[in-house]
């Protein structure tokens, strides 16, 4: 029989790791509600030179540009093939029925002195839009004769313009990716887009589920998510160490995306603690502020129903949460005792 000491440990989170790092709760948040319907999954974020958006890739393969509380959501950019007709969700046609001709936008980073957006598409590939945004164009499909199955992320160098971006299988599409993590699938690979030759290069392949990517503030190295052993790992793209992949942290959860927090270090969002339990307190982990050495500095905490993908920061105490289960984006305020971007 389990003891009732046994059972709170498994329960209740512990008291020592609780307060080992500042913790940020949000279970109440602001939410950017989607428009009405079947919409949802808003799950990466992003904004424009001019500080506009957010932006973010929805179920029905769009990605939408949020005008403010007055004006709300509007069409940005699509795929080619888009049509509402087709594309839009009901009860009878899901979206995980559609997304393979609609697309299914997961990263979305902008060049900021050309105003480009690209997109990591989960079906279409790597994909560009003009400042203007309207129809994207599909710019990678396939790399060294093998087709991208599984587009997931994308970073831009914004010195260079060259683009960063991650496959997270060769064998499985995103609407399997559960068998990603569940067969330890170890096809994913890392690659680079230079705009002006439209060359791509694989730098690193057997990556297991590659996921989040972004650059490191001194743009030497990239993070990458590696999603089913729960770990973060840094690629070197200068120095020494040049073509080199390492292990930069361990994770207590399954990660997602990886995004810098504007200080040297990074938010990471995970999908569910690598232990949790459905029952007990009604709170798990959402995401983790990782130091530019590894360590774990800063939690944030919120109801098990909300699993994100991507924590994005921005001035004045705010992070937009995405997610690829919610019909909304949620702002979280920091506390004013809190920390904040300088």
């Amino acid at each position: 029989m389990i003891s009732v000491a046994l059972l709170l440990l498994l329960i209740l989170p512990s008291a020592a790791a609780a307060a080992a790092v500042p913790s940020i709760d949000a279970t109440r948040t602001r939410h950017l509600p989607l428009p009405r319907g079947l919409l949802r999954g808003p799950e990466s974020v992003a904004f424009d030179a001019k500080g506009h958006g957010p932006y973010s890739g929805v179920s029905d393969g769009r990605v939408l540009k949020w005008n403010g509380d007055a004006l709300g959501w509007t069409t940005y950019t699509y795929s080619p093939g888009y049509s509402s007709a087709a594309c839009t969700a009901s009860v009878l046609r899901p979206e995980t029925a559609t997304e393979s001709q609609c697309g299914r936008p997961l990263g979305l980073r902008f060049h900021l002195k050309s105003g480009y957006l690209y997109v990591a598409d989960a079906y279409k590939g790597l994909m560009r839009v003009a400042p203007c945004g309207g129809e994207a164009t599909v710019l990678v499909t396939e790399v060294d004769g093998a087709p991208l199955r599984f587009t997931n992320r994308v970073d831009v160098d914004q010195v260079t313009g060259e683009v960063y971006f991650t496959d997270s299988s060769m064998t499985y599409q995103r609407s399997q990716h559960e068998m990603v993590t569940r067969t330890g699938d170890s096809t994913g690979r890392l690659m680079r887009y230079d705009p002006r030759t439209g060359k791509v290069v694989v730098l690193q392949s057997g990556i297991t589920y590659p996921n989040g990517l972004t650059m490191s503030a001194d743009r030497t190295h990239l993070i990458i998510s590696s999603t089913g052993p729960c770990k973060l790992l840094r690629y070197w793209i200068k120095g020494p160490k040049t073509g080199t992949m390492e292990l930069f942290a361990d994770l207590p959860g399954y990660p997602d995306n990886v995004r810098p927090d504007k200080r040297g270090g990074y938010w990471v969002a995970l999908h569910r603690e690598k232990n949790e339990l459905s029952f007990g307190i009604n709170s798990h982990l959402l995401a983790l502020r990782i130091s530019a050495d590894g360590k774990i500095i800063e939690e944030m905490r919120g109801p098990k129903s909300v699993r994100p993908t991507e924590i994005m920061e921005r001035k004045g105490g705010r992070l937009f949460m995405g997610s690829v289960e919610l019909p909304y984006i949620s702002v979280v305020t920091r506390k004013s005792t809190q920390i904040e971007i300088n």
